[in-house]
């Protein structure tokens, strides 16, 4: 299989499916990325090393500025107009528009950019965001979507962007959904059998990683952990979760009857 694919399915998952095998070490480093990538930018504050944001965002197929993340990628611009940190325009600018300032708006539009408002209140930016790759025709061109944003700071918009991650497969089917923070990988394992390629550098370092069940607990094995689940109790507030584990080998397993919340530290001051 190419080196650089995210994930790789012979079959859906369930009864009798392969494994779904994730290599996220491109998402990690910014290195052998493939073409099927598209980038949404929230709005939060930009604290991605500056190389790998660059290269993370003018390399992807599709970029997107989510509402007040215009303003964060319009000072971004600003901020390093004289650099070698020069950035691609947004593709898509979509919202409300409640979070993104005149001045912003202002200059995407003299970059030609394709500006979508989302007024409904029913749903988050992010969510419509997801939704507008879809009716744009962008979901053909796309294998998975990163999107950028801390994982501090206000709880509710963390725990909202966890719940995109629920919604995503209905939208974009077949595209897998991450969250990027500047220390930390996150995407939801779904119902069946997971394989996780972990790059060397965060077994070395021991690294922490988590597997949360939210909305519905369930029961979950593993191997590759420090520290694994057998399945004997439940995965689910009330019960156990499991957090601030590390890794004993290079490759996990995870087989799971429910949704979780993997997460993954990126950096050693993670520990």
């Amino acid at each position: 299989m190419p080196n650089d694919d995210t994930t790789s399915d012979d079959m859906p998952n369930g009864a009798g499916a392969a494994a779904k095998q994730w290599l996220p070490a491109s998402l990690i480093d910014g290195h052998g990325l493939d073409d099927g990538l598209g980038i949404v930018l929230l709005n939060r504050p930009i604290l991605l090393e500056k190389h790998y944001f660059t290269t993370l965002w003018n390399g992807a197929k599709v970029r997107v500025a989510v509402d007040g993340g215009t303003n964060r990628w319009v000072d971004w611009v600003k901020g390093n107009i004289n650099s070698e940190h020069l950035l691609k325009p947004p593709d898509l600018v979509t919202g409300d528009f409640d979070s993104c300032n005149q001045e912003a708006m202002e200059y995407v539009e003299q970059l030609k950019c394709t500006i979508v408002h989302t007024p409904d209140q029913n749903a988050t930016d992010f969510t419509k965001s997801l939704k507008v790759l879809k009716s744009h025709g962008h979901d053909k061109q796309l294998s998975r979507v990163l999107a950028l944003c801390e994982s501090s700071g206000r709880l509710d918009q963390i725990m909202a962007n966890i719940n995109t991650l629920y919604l995503a497969d209905g939208i974009l089917p077949g595209v897998d959904v991450f969250l990027r923070s500047s220390n930390s990988l996150s995407w939801l394992v779904r119902p069946g059998e997971h394989t996780i390629d972990i790059p060397q550098r965060l077994v070395s370092e021991r690294i922490w990683c988590s597997l949360v069940p939210i909305g519905q607990g369930c029961q979950c094995t593993t191997d590759g952990l420090r520290w694994n689940l057998d399945g004997s109790r439940p995965l689910q507030f009330g019960s156990i979760v499991s957090t601030s584990n590390t890794y004993a080998t290079n490759r996990v397993r995870i087989t799971t009857d429910g949704p979780l919340l993997w997460s993954m530290g990126t950096t050693p001051k993670d520990m």
